[in-house]
């Protein structure tokens, strides 16, 4: 679970003030019209040009975002359009018009939420994020906060692992098999991931208790304070939750 290299400022804010702002906006994105919800999304797309995250090698994990956001959206549009197909089988123009305006906020809205999950994931280790999470439950778990803090650095830890995991296997068995069918590759890939993620899966489990990160010890969060940074965060919190009062 090493830290992400500090590229940008982003990386030294309090992960407990990323947290709350990602949850505020997270929120307001299923709330707000179309207009703040564009003022969101350019927002955001600006944060994520300055830090950099639009990278070749970054790439094939936007793109499985992008399908992710495209199938819903489409999913949307003809649900949408399903009812009104049933009398006559064949939707008008004021129906598709508005399927379609709905299947595009909804993927705007997703996008958004796929975004803000990266900004946070990209600039936060699972380190952090754990300690913040401790920092949040001890009030409501007491001492048994850090289990949480541990099991969510692992899944985190975990999720863009299994994701170049795949990929790699995807392509040793493109280059190694090529006679192979599709369906036998599809019947493949999750074999051989299982059991490379099983193998990474103890690897992982040593070196968490090699660095004793199985203890309540560990876990004790130990933030330094930032008051610029959370004055800012206020500010921009209240700007953002603006258009939910009009």
């Amino acid at each position: 679970m090493s830290a992400p290299h500090p590229q940008h400022r982003l990386h030294s804010i309090d992960p407990r003030l990323k947290i709350l702002l990602a949850g505020c906006f997270g929120v307001a994105t299923w709330h707000v019209g179309p207009y703040a919800l564009g003022g969101y999304a350019f927002c955001l797309w600006l944060l994520c040009a300055r830090a950099d995250f639009f990278t070749r090698a970054r790439w094939p994990m936007l793109r499985s975002y992008l399908w992710f956001v495209l199938f819903w959206a489409l999913m949307k549009f003809a649900l949408d359009c399903l009812p009104a197909t049933w009398p006559m089988y064949l939707p008008n123009r004021a129906i598709l018009r508005q399927a379609g305006l709905e299947a595009g906020l909804l993927a705007v809205r997703l996008c958004i939420l796929i975004g803000l999950g990266l900004v946070l994931a990209l600039t936060t280790s699972p380190r952090q994020l754990g300690l913040a999470l401790s920092w949040f439950l001890r009030p409501v778990l007491g001492r048994n906060s850090w289990k949480t803090a541990l099991s969510l650095a692992l899944m985190i830890h975990f999720l863009p692992l299994t994701q170049s995991t795949i990929a790699q296997v995807r392509q040793a068995i493109r280059l190694r098999n090529p006679q192979r069918s599709r369906w036998q590759r599809f019947l493949l890939l999750p074999q051989a991931t299982l059991r490379i993620l099983a193998q990474k899966t103890w690897t992982q489990t040593v070196a968490v208790a090699a660095r004793r990160l199985d203890s309540p010890a560990a876990w004790v969060p130990h933030f330094p304070p930032q008051p610029m940074a959370w004055i800012m965060g206020v500010i921009i919190a209240g700007a953002g939750l603006l258009p939910l009062v009009y």
